[in-house]
């Protein structure tokens, strides 16, 4: 008996190998065995991607970042070794750049940033914290090395065992503090390591807790120091905390190995005399021989920085609405201090907001929040899954979740609050489809383009590109692939105020770095608009050399077409010489829905091993034009339509087969290789089935 069957979803996306044989899940028959080009959407069916628009050559750029001030103020950083530019997404010009001190692709790649409205902070673990500034009309930019108004601060400190004598105690004057000298070496003192002694005219530091061992060259409970490492303080002790007689003095000026200024920030109780190690020196904790952070983030007000390299699992949070006041006090808008620790514990990777912070580290996934305000005395750090995330791929959210990359860069999990476990959980993006960043040598970036479509695009460390269609709300996730005709270096998507949001992407094509614009109106890649006037056109100053197998294409009141062309001299031709508009010249691309075999019975039986002829196919299909079934042309041409228009088809299409064949044999592939619209919103096949 004959019976129609039917596929309109398309929601799982193209599945895994290894899930071809679960016809138990609705994945199965929601999915598909491969989706190259084609976008899933939640509405049913795919469309073919959109195609994209040269917009400029930018030699050497490495990697694309947003800078959101709103919807309507919207900028593109492109950066490289050694530059930035800021990149006006309406204009397509550059109205700022500046140098660096990201002089390797290593540190670019390894920029983590944290941006609210008018300023943006990038952190590199190697480099100082820089500033992006514009001002209120974006007219004027800047870039610079931040500097902090109180310094985070090493969070121990160290306690020098030799007394110190401020000079003042009240906030804001600058006072001097004096140390004494290093006491004499004694038999009967237990010494604490780091603890330093004057023995035989030298100046000699413990290397172990010890009692009774005297200093020598040949003892190796210690160490002659000499220098920086003989005194108390330094040069580099500017900037540098001084807590001392229940106050906190900001050393301003070094004056001598035992003598300083500084301004007193927390009120001292007194000036009399700190005995020794009854006063503490917390150093500096960003610098060159300690490390800079090496991400960053904002939360309510405060910025957050963490993972220094002698300090990889500690976070700072700044002053509530001062990002350069890191003093650590007790009041609720102070700044303070937290580390990450558990038996999963590693390297604080990267930050995020998620009803608290998030620090994702190598080996775990912690929240930082509180029961009220987030304050000193309030902040909590809990542990809610393990899985580690993979440096250097920036989390990206999208609605209410946190997407991000597990260790090793080949899965993707979403991080959300689940009601019923009270927590975090991170559940896997990827299982569906694994095959797809494994094949292409991992994750290399994220980025999320809300409309017009919900789409997440993924570089992936080959150059290739993948897509997520995400929807949680109507159970959409649906993975596909994408070839763009080069090597997608970066892509970032930024948001409008009206209409589609902009998606920019790097690609490397015949050598050259290519800044090009994700259009739905794009029917090819690397689109160049070019005036004709009879058939001919200037590509005078147009970098068409950027294009390979490149084809002609155009849409009026009468349709779309294509068409093939010569360059003589700077001028395109066209064989049409009737032909006066404007044109794309741009790269095809081929579209390919390769659907699985339907299973007619419900598991622990089977039909895949039953006959199947299919009499005829019908694709429902909504303003397409042309396209393939298994390399038979679908006829998109209304039998009363003038010969001469080529207007997009909406509605049924039908092709007859023949033939019989096993059901696990059936082949159902859909293909669209020229810059024209194309939208299968359904599938329909009359089908007989017989057990022999």
């Amino acid at each position: 008996m004959k019976q129609w069957i039917l596929k309109n979803n398309l929601s799982s996306g193209e599945l895994s190998p290894l899930l071809w044989t679960r016809t138990d899940i609705q994945q199965y028959a929601n999915g598909v065995k491969k989706l190259v080009n084609a976008l899933p959407l939640v509405e049913g069916g795919a469309k073919k991607r959109p195609g994209t628009k040269f917009r400029n050559i930018f030699a050497e750029a490495l990697r694309l970042i947003p800078f959101i001030a709103n919807s309507e103020n919207t900028y593109l950083l492109i950066l490289g070794v050694s530059f930035i530019k800021v990149y006006d997404p309406r204009t397509y010009t550059v109205v700022y750049e500046t140098d660096t001190p990201y002089n390797t692709a290593q540190k670019v790649k390894e920029i983590q940033y944290a941006h609210t409205k008018y300023r943006m902070y990038m952190v590199q673990g190697d480099t100082p914290v820089q500033r992006l500034l514009c001002s209120a009309d974006f007219t004027n930019w800047q870039l610079a090395p931040f500097t902090f108004g109180v310094n985070p601060n090493d969070e121990l400190g160290s306690t020098p065992n030799v007394a110190l004598t401020p000079s003042g105690t009240e906030v804001g004057k600058i006072i001097s503090l004096t140390a004494a000298a290093f006491p004499n070496w004694s038999n009967t003192e237990t010494y604490l390591t780091g603890d330093r002694v004057i023995h035989s005219s030298k100046t000699w530091r413990a290397l172990a807790d010890n009692s009774g061992s005297e200093p020598t060259a040949v003892n190796t409970n210690w160490e002659e120091v000499t220098a920086g490492d003989a005194s108390v303080f330094t040069v580099d002790s500017v900037g540098s905390i001084v807590e001392i007689n229940g106050g906190q003095v900001k050393i301003t000026e070094y004056i001598s190995a035992t003598k300083v200024n500084g301004e007193v920030l927390v009120k001292l109780t007194s000036d009399i005399q700190a005995i020794a190690k009854s006063w503490s020196l917390k150093s500096i904790a960003f610098s060159a021989e300690t490390g800079y952070p090496k991400t960053v983030c904002f939360f309510k007000q405060r910025l957050v920085f963490a993972n220094t390299k002698t300090s990889p699992n500690q976070m700072w949070f700044s002053r509530i609405a001062d990002d350069g006041n890191f003093l650590e006090t007790t009041e609720d808008a102070d700044a303070f201090s937290i580390a990450s620790s558990s038996a999963q514990s590693d390297n604080i990777l990267h930050l995020a907001q998620r009803g608290g912070v998030v620090a994702l580290t190598g080996g775990a996934e912690f929240l930082i929040n509180s029961q009220g305000p987030l304050t000193p005395s309030t902040a909590q750090i809990d542990e809610h899954t393990s899985f580690g995330v993979q440096a250097n791929v920036k989390p990206c959210r999208v609605g209410n979740e946190l997407l991000f990359v597990q260790r090793g860069g080949e899965r993707l999990r979403a991080m959300s609050y689940r009601f019923e476990v009270d927590g975090l959980v991170s559940p896997e993006l990827s299982a569906i489809a694994p095959h797809i960043p494994e094949n292409h040598g991992g994750i290399k970036e994220l980025t999320y383009q809300q409309t017009p479509n919900s789409i997440v695009w993924i570089v992936l460390n080959d150059g290739m590109v993948a897509s997520i269609t995400l929807e949680r709300d109507q159970e959409m996730n649906a993975w596909s692939q994408h070839n763009f005709g080069g090597q997608v270096i970066s892509m970032c998507a930024l948001p409008t105020g009206l209409g589609e949001d902009q998606c920019f992407m790097l690609s490397n094509r015949n050598g050259f770095t290519v800044l090009e614009e994700i259009k739905d109106s794009a029917q090819s890649d690397c689109e160049f608009d070019i005036t004709l006037v009879n058939g001919v056109g200037s590509v005078l100053n147009l970098d068409i050399q950027v294009l390979d197998n490149s084809i002609v294409s155009f849409s009026n009141a009468d349709g779309y077409y294509y068409s093939t062309y010569t360059i003589v001299g700077t001028n395109l031709n066209i064989p049409d010489k009737t032909l006066s508009q404007t044109v794309q010249l741009g790269q095809s691309f081929e579209l390919e829905i390769d659907l699985l075999p339907p299973d007619f019975s419900q598991v622990p039986v089977t039909a895949m091993f039953h006959k199947i002829q299919v009499h005829e196919m019908a694709l429902f299909l909504n303003k397409s034009i042309g396209g393939y079934i298994n390399d038979q042309e679908i006829s998109t041409k209304l039998y009363n339509q003038n010969a001469f228009l080529n207007l997009p088809y909406t509605g049924y299409t039908l092709d007859s087969f023949i033939g019989w064949q096993s059901l696990h044999d059936l082949q159902v592939k859909i293909t669209h290789n020229k810059p024209l619209p194309f939208h299968m919103q359904s599938i329909s096949m009359l089908v007989s089935i017989n057990e022999k």
